[in-house]
């Protein structure tokens, strides 16, 4: 055909050539959106694997917890003591249906008794949680799974200790259609899990495919010895081919259990053929009217398709961020919605996986993961911008208290009320609140000094100065705070968070409000674990000393009792205080030995005493480990008559933390010491948690009001309410007072006026070695 006319020539090339574009459009955009659509698919993949053990983790931690709490319950212990069948069983049912577990077990350590919630045979579980129990006490985690008659659970092992290790509690959920489904709403994946026992042929699971297709799934493995070394496998069931990627999630020592993961292509790409239909008659249309109008063609035409091409490149580089223009009614229009929706649907899910990543659930603050990737962006910029910034780390003091005394619901709605009101100090949108372990909060200080961060971190504590209150009790609030600064202390995320903590400990332990981290601190710590490993011959070696500290008559002037105190005279490092090792005495055990060389010390100098015609009582302090000795009032009284003293003349002090930390067992210690003329006296009144309900309970005869209330009286208000308010509950309780933290005349007048009984502090004496005693007690008299 002849084309003799310049437009007709013009418009047959320019037809062609949109002919030509067209059709490269086409198929461009066919082969774009088929890419991306096996990319979508395989990210699906690798999402659903990722929740899928993040799904795995949580149920091992959620078990790990419910079995921990079952183990530690001291009636199911002793049903275990007595060989109780019937009490341990019903004590695994009540648990298991507590938490939601599908089958508890418990297993002797002897492994002479086995008792298993559920109607299982004896042997087949008896063999497999054997390897559990062996895996869990080597940290093998690919043995968490086994089967029983034909089905694969998840279990965790946990230890239970009276202290030694007297049986294993072991709980588990079954691998079945629920956790599939769940698994499948978080992911939009089809889910199978199939199995092996034995000898047996594979078999499925659980899923959320039909019998048909899982059947297909299950002949397809028993053809493929290695499934786990395959990846993004297409497999073709019934008569739709599938982009499938066979992973193997977790296996026993036989390779018996994997979970199949799958997401079909042919879905994935569906909504794109109607757009692609759509394109061809768009391109039609284009042609017909190209001749009358290329340019408007050109623009409402190729310009949103070059658009759209630009979109799915956004999309295939993972950039969500971008508005699609909807506003077009056309094909074209449908088209840049369904990209729109894709966009919205991809950063939703991705989002979603985020959250689980990085947000702690309980509190909805930032987990520890999130604020280690703030924390380095913050470093970066800093860097850049050439500025400080500080990390505070807060622990909360007494939580466990809290939590075994008011239940462990009370303790995540105490955590979530702290992390509102530390929120509500910290306002600034670069400040980033996070909790990072059980009761441990940080702080990201941006462009923040450590002087600053210091007046900021007691701005924090004055927050919770106020109780707080949930349901009808009022819970007050005290914490350690550490503070560490970049790039003073370190350039590191992980040290300078590790700096903070250590810092923090310190706070906790000296009760001095934040602390700013200091080398010595991180030098000291090394010196602790040396100190410990030597801390066990001390006492043989003959290296603790006994010092004395008077108790006086506020009135009288006459000295009635005096506290030992105890020093470690270390034959390199000298003269070694109780803040450098008693802290990691009390972890180790060690503080049990130091407790009854204390008292021995003590029975024998008062008894020394005595032949000298000094009658002084001396008190001792305990612990809270001491507390929890059923045996410790013995040992007490064999001590006493090895030592040819007598219970007139020893006395027990004890906080009111380590009450708390199991109020039943200490009481019945502290009613055998009574018993045995003991007098008992509680210490550090006033800083622990609120056990006055408790305390009328308790035999004692004597309160100590902590100093840290007592040495600012004379210019604190508060101090001097709350002081005054104590000595008055005490003598309305038949208590005698002992304040603590004298260090001058106008506060031993002040207590005085209150009618506060008797006084011990610096103005007096300060600690004395029990040798220098006597000549002190001659010059005060």
């Amino acid at each position: 055909m002849q084309f003799t006319s310049l437009k007709s020539r013009i418009s047959v090339i320019f037809l062609s050539l949109i002919l030509v574009i067209q059709v490269l459009s086409s198929i461009a955009i066919k082969l774009s959106i088929d890419k991306n659509a096996r990319r979508s698919v395989n990210q699906q993949l690798e999402v659903g694997e990722r929740v899928f053990l993040n799904l795995l983790q949580h149920n091992g931690d959620s078990l790990s917890v419910g079995a921990r709490i079952l183990a530690a319950d001291f009636g199911f212990k002793a049903a275990i003591a007595s060989n109780d069948h019937e009490t341990i069983l019903s004590a695994l049912v009540n648990h298991q249906s507590r938490i939601n577990a599908d089958i508890a077990i418990f297993y002797s350590a002897d492994q002479n008794s086995l008792v298993i919630s559920e109607n299982l045979s004896e042997t087949e579980v008896s063999e497999k949680i054997a390897e559990v129990i062996y895996a869990a006490k080597n940290d093998i985690q690919k043995n968490n799974f086994t089967i029983f008659n034909n089905q694969p659970y998840q279990l965790v092992a946990v230890p239970v200790k009276a202290p030694l290790t007297i049986g294993w509690v072991v709980m588990g959920f079954e691998i079945n259609n629920s956790l599939a489904n769940t698994l499948h709403k978080l992911s939009n994946l089809e889910v199978t899990f199939i199995s092996q026992s034995g000898a047996s042929p594979w078999r499925s699971t659980a899923g959320t495919m039909s019998m048909s297709s899982s059947d297909q799934i299950v002949k397809y493995t028993s053809i493929q010895p290695a499934l786990s070394t395959n990846r993004n496998l297409e497999l073709t069931i019934g008569d739709v081919a599938f982009g499938t990627r066979y992973v193997t999630i977790f296996k026993n020592i036989n390779d018996s259990l994997y979970v199949v993961l799958q997401r079909s292509i042919d879905e994935a790409t569906a909504p794109f053929k109607v757009l692609l239909l759509n394109l061809l008659i768009l391109s039609i249309v284009g042609m017909l009217i190209f001749i009358v109008s290329i340019l408007y063609v050109s623009r409402i035409v190729a310009q949103p398709i070059v658009e759209l091409a630009d979109t799915a490149k956004k999309l295939e580089e993972g950039d969500y961020t971008f508005k699609v223009d909807t506003s077009r009614k056309d094909e074209l229009g449908k088209l840049s919605s369904a990209f729109s929706s894709m966009r919205t649907a991809i950063a939703d899910r991705e989002k979603s996986i985020l959250k689980l990543a990085y947000l702690d659930e309980m509190t909805g603050l930032p987990n520890r993961a999130s604020f280690m990737k703030e924390l380095n962006s913050a470093i970066y910029q800093s860097e850049t911008n050439r500025e400080p910034l500080s990390v505070l780390v807060m622990n909360l003091d007494r939580f466990k208290q809290i939590n075994n005394v008011l239940g462990h619901d009370f303790g995540n709605e105490l955590l979530h009320a702290v992390s509102i009101r530390i929120s509500q100090v910290f306002r600034k949108d670069n400040d980033v609140v996070a909790r990072i372990s059980g009761d441990e909060f940080a702080v990201l200080l941006p462009a923040t000094s450590a002087d600053v961060a210091m007046n900021i971190a007691q701005k924090l504590l004055q927050a919770f100065e106020k109780p707080i209150q949930l349901d009808d009790n009022f819970v007050d609030i005290t914490a350690g705070i550490g503070i560490a600064n970049y790039p003073a202390h370190s350039n590191q995320i992980e040290q300078l968070l590790s700096f903070a903590e250590i810092a923090m400990q310190v706070s906790k332990a000296k009760k001095c409000g934040p602390v700013v981290f200091d080398p010595s601190f991180d030098a000291g710590s090394n010196v602790n674990l040396t100190l410990a490993s030597e801390l066990k011959n001390s006492i043989q070696n003959n290296e603790l000393m006994l010092f004395v500290q008077p108790k006086i008559d506020l009135k009288s002037r006459v000295v009635t009792s005096v506290e030992a105190l105890i020093r470690w005279k270390h034959p390199t490092r000298g003269m070694v205080f109780p803040d450098q090792f008693i802290p990691f005495a009390e972890q180790t055990g060690l503080i049990r030995d130091i407790t009854l060389w204390m008292i021995a010390e003590a029975s024998k100098v008062s008894a020394q005493w005595l032949e000298k015609g000094i009658s002084i009582p001396i008190a001792v302090n305990i612990s809270a480990r001491d507390l929890i000795d059923s045996d410790f009032p013995n040992k007490v009284s064999e001590i006493l008559k090895s030592k040819g003293s007598n219970t007139s003349l020893i006395s027990l002090e004890v906080t009111e933390s380590s009450i708390m930390d199991d109020p039943h067992r200490a009481k019945q210690t502290l009613l055998h010491l009574s018993e045995m003329g003991i007098k008992l006296a509680i210490d550090d009144f006033g800083t622990g948690y609120s056990s006055l309900s408790y305390l009328k309970e308790l035999p004692v005869s004597e309160l100590k009001i902590d100093k840290s209330f007592v040495m600012h009286i004379e210019d604190n208000l508060n101090d001097r309410i709350i002081v005054s308010s104590t000595i008055e509950l005490a003598h309305n309780m038949g208590l005698h007072v002992v304040a603590e933290g004298i260090e001058n005349i106008k506060v031993w007048k002040f207590l005085q006026e209150m009618n506060c009984d008797y006084g011990q502090g610096y103005y007096m004496s300060r600690p004395i070695p029990v040798s220098d005693f006597e000549a002190w007690h001659q010059q005060w008299t």
